[in-house]
């Protein structure tokens, strides 16, 4: 934890005063721009501790003779709009209600009410006022008091605060006589900000001095600029779409966060030097696409360092972007190629006496197959085979061009080698050198932990400025119709994350009409799941078009359903190894009467309608439903070839032509309009601040996390077997092919 020593004058304004210091002042402040503090006075030594994740402050005054204390809090907050805050004064008994308003960005207001009193309450009120150029705040606090006949108003400070230059600020104030306002003292002030550590103090003309230290997490502007550093950057573990928080009370965490940090590392010209540490983790190609080509951005002006304990197919693809990779001399290269698996449980299933019944459109369509084959057809032999001759062409030509290795050579060391101990991936120039990491770290010229330290400042404003936003809305797993859910057993078809039709129609909805909101970003992690959840998400995404700008990126799957949510935005963006299309098909049944006889189960069924039972498992098909369940099926294809034909101003013909439920990788996808341009997310945040016309804009990432709790009690019908709640369904836009790669 970093804490930040103050040394400073602060004007204790009952409109003003923040976090630890508005214990004293107005409690209402407490929860005004949050940070965890703490607050020394010099004034009888009084010390105060603001804690705003669970919304209370606390504090003690050693005064000459006694010891007191102080408690607030200030639970009933909107953001920095609106606050009411409660404190209790040990030493005289005293209890004080606060609240603090701030409707504009540059003005706040503040009133308190003390009691008991003399005449039962005590009340003050101020109000400041921010210049244009944030760096001038005028304030005037207030006595109010009732007398007889009415109420009687007395200025209590008028108060004036220049910040001249980033970290230096001057400040002025009156304290008039409460009987006379031209009795009374003034008191100068200045304060000095060196980032981590800001000091000051003020005087009045007759000698009296005061000063205020606190210890907070928020940093403050200065002029004092850190030198050129160099940072250390782990890539490990889980990078999901969808943000997460990491620990009980954690940081939020997603691949945009990712993204976020290398980019802010790009453009921070104090660094100089970034050590990636790689270490195993769950980024999928598309996703490793979108890393290496920020680290290449950041090669360009820095010197970039990979690290790792052993590089395969995906690892050495990122660290091919660096100056200098290095391996201990226990590590390895392991690089024998990629490859996609199919299962395939027609064999089980007739071990079981489980017959299934399935149509699909599409010769491609390859997902069915699972149910119907032993092994994998022609078509979907070839389908993958073309997948990952595009994937290989990526990957290993970027590797080759930055090892400075021919293509034809570097594939022929794959195919003959495989796997290389240090001392042969050294002499092939796969890697650099062989070192352990405190060896690379002296390299790097860094002896700490190097740590990347790039949290929010003390905002100026009272409120901060609504710059116009971007949102991106992350849409991960698999589409179905209810709620969007997380289940705590991320088992590939039995658990994972899903797009519920209900959950992303309402977001989708508010985003439409938030009027800040000026154009959204819908980054895409699926392989699709009901046609009915995907048509509902579809409208919703036509109907957010029709108001603003609406930007694809898609992750590494945006496939079959994942398609269709894709096709009606205003732009589609993918990475060139993004699996995507599967335009197709599916759906059927699975008749279970010959299974249940081996446990010695019987059904018999009344019914009403000749066809009331045509999709149980009692049964099969007969020839007629089989044909009526057809057409079923190719009209939903029909609606799926419509569906993206005309947002993406194609025929059907021409859908249809590179439809048939197969997959493309991105960079092909773009040659068959079926993709716009090649870029991953960071990419589409700039195409959408382009097509919604703005300069400035803040980035919204949705939708929240769950918390700790939520997750915990998230178990619902919604939650886990998505796969056997989508075989209920009549048919399917679904592809689950998945790339391994290490």
């Amino acid at each position: 934890m970093i804490f930040t020593l103050i040394l400073s004058f602060v004007n204790l304004s009952v409109a003003t005063s923040e976090r630890s210091r508005a214990l004293y002042a107005n409690p209402a402040g407490l929860s005004m721009h949050p940070s965890p503090e703490i607050s020394i006075r010099a004034e009888d030594f009084w010390l105060s501790a603001n804690l705003p994740f669970i919304g209370i402050s606390g504090g003690i005054r050693f005064m000459s003779d006694s010891i007191e204390y102080m408690t607030g809090a200030a639970p009933l907050h909107f953001r920095d709009r609106l606050s009411f805050g409660y404190s209790y004064a040990s030493w005289n008994d005293k209890h004080t209600l606060g609240v603090m308003a701030r409707p504009f960005w540059w003005t706040s207001l503040g009133v308190t009410t003390t009691f008991p009193s003399r005449d039962g309450y005590d009340f003050n009120a101020g109000v400041a006022l921010m210049s244009g150029w944030n760096r001038l705040v005028l304030s005037s606090d207030f006595y109010i008091d009732r007398v007889e006949g009415g109420v009687e108003v007395s200025v209590k400070s008028l108060s004036g605060a220049l910040e001249i230059l980033d970290g230096v600020k001057a400040s002025v104030s009156y304290l008039p006589e409460k009987d006379d306002f031209t009795s009374g003292a003034f008191y100068g002030g200045l304060e000095f900000s060196f980032g981590q550590l800001l000091f000051g103090g003020y005087t009045s003309f007759e000698g009296e001095n005061e000063g205020i230290v606190t210890a907070s997490l928020i940093p403050y502007p200065t002029l004092m600029r850190p030198k050129p550093h160099s940072v250390i950057v782990e890539i490990k573990g889980d990078y999901p779409e969808v943000p997460e928080l990491k620990g009980l009370f954690g940081k939020e965490h997603s691949f945009y966060n990712l993204l976020s940090l290398l980019d802010y590392i790009r453009l921070n010209k104090r660094i100089e030097t970034v050590l990636v540490y790689l270490h195993r983790n769950s980024l999928g190609l598309a996703q490793a696409e979108e890393v290496r080509e920020l680290l290449e951005e950041i090669a360009k002006d820095k010197s970039l360092i990979v690290y790792s304990h052993s590089l395969g197919f995906k690892g050495l693809y990122i660290a091919s972007a660096a100056d200098l990779i290095a391996i201990p001399p226990a590590g390895e290269v392991f690089f024998p190629g990629v490859y996609m698996t199919g299962m395939y449980i027609k064999g089980t299933l007739e071990k079981l006496d489980i017959e299934p019944e399935f149509e699909k459109i599409g010769r491609y369509k390859s997902a069915v197959e699972m149910f119907t084959r032993k092994g994998m057809s022609e078509s979907a032999r070839e389908q993958i085979e073309k997948f990952l001759d595009d994937l290989v062409g990526v990957v290993v030509g970027k590797i080759a061009g930055a090892r400075g290795i021919e293509e034809g050579i570097l594939k022929n060391l794959i195919d003959s080698l495989g796997y290389f101990i240090p001392e042969v991936a050294h002499q092939k120039g796969l890697i650099d050198t062989v070192l352990y990491f405190d060896q690379v770290k002296e390299i790097a010229g860094i002896k700490g932990k190097g740590e990347v330290w790039r949290g929010k400042s003390v905002p100026r404003d009272f409120v901060v400025r609504g710059a116009p936003k971007i949102a991106i809305l992350a849409l991960e797993g698999t589409i179905v119709v209810g709620k969007s859910a997380r289940s705590p057993l991320p088992i590939p078809f039995i658990g994972g994350n899903t797009i519920g039709s209900m959950t992303t129609v309402e977001e989708l909805d508010k985003l439409r009409v938030d009027k800040s909101v000026k154009a959204v970003v819908l980054r895409i992690d699926s392989g699709g799941g009901e046609s009915l959840a995907s048509n509902l998400i579809y409208r919703a995404i036509l109907r957010l078009k029709d108001e603003k700008p609406v930007i694809i990126s898609m992750g590494n799957v945006a496939a079959s359903g994942g398609y269709l949510i894709a096709a009606p935005g205003t732009k589609i963006l993918a990475d060139k190894t993004t699996l995507t299309g599967s335009i197709g098909i599916f759906g059927g049944k699975f008749v279970t009467e010959g299974f249940y006889n081996k446990l010695g189960i019987t059904h018999e069924v009344v019914k009403w309608g000749k066809h009331a039972d045509a999709m149980s498992g009692h049964r099969p098909f007969t020839h007629y439903e089989r044909e009526m369940y057809a057409k079923m099926v190719r009209h939903g294809y029909e609606q799926f070839l419509e569906s993206v034909a005309k947002p993406r101003k194609l025929s059907t013909e021409e859908v249809d032509s590179v439809g048939m439920g197969r997959i493309w990788s991105g960079y092909t996808a773009k040659t068959i309009s079926l993709v716009d341009q090649y870029g991953g997310l960071l990419t589409a945040i700039k195409v959408a601040k382009e097509e919604a016309g703005i300069e400035n804009y803040r980035v919204v990432l949705l939708p929240k996390p769950f918390n700790f709790f939520e997750k915990l009690l998230g178990l619902g019908e919604d939650t886990y077997l998505p796969v056997l709640k989508m075989l209920s369904e009549p048919y399917l836009y679904y592809e689950p092919a998945r790339l391994e790669i290490k």
